[in-house]
């Protein structure tokens, strides 16, 4: 998702901005000898911040399962240095999630509907990714 949000014009008053991974796992997949990521396109439409923050939710989100898979990386032998680079970085700052969520609080005019819907096609996404033979970026 960091090339979909990478465009986005913040809502006045946002002050918070999600972490990019994409580098950080281009370079795991390196240590892993896998091949390069192909990018996929998305046609997200981030231009409603209810929108907007139903993808956050999702992205924000996944780094609370980044606690749990880092764990069990290092049990395998990866770490910041080799192989769960992103995960590491995903999972080490604890004060993002609430951040976020402070953020959600504080939207006017939020329309839940809309949030979801989005929040679904993101996660579908990540799933579609999860479960391919091949290693996707967006």
């Amino acid at each position: 998702m960091d090339e979909a949000l990478r465009n986005v014009s913040w809502p006045e008053g946002w002050n918070w901005r999600p972490s990019g991974v994409a580098e950080l796992l281009a370079q795991d997949a390196c240590d892993l000898g896998l091949a390069p990521a192909r990018r996929i396109r998305t046609d997200f439409d981030f231009s409603d911040p209810s929108a907007l923050l139903g993808a956050l939710y999702v992205v924000e989100g996944s780094s609370l399962g980044a606690r749990v898979l880092r764990q069990r990386a290092l049990k395998l032998g990866f770490d910041e240095t080799f192989g769960a680079k992103h995960l590491v970085s995903m999972a080490n700052d604890t004060t993002r999630w609430p951040s976020f969520l402070s953020l959600l609080e504080r939207t006017r005019d939020f329309d839940v509907v809309r949030s979801a819907v989005t929040a679904n096609a993101v996660f579908a996404l990540a799933q579609t990714c999860f479960e391919s033979t091949y290693l996707v970026a967006s």
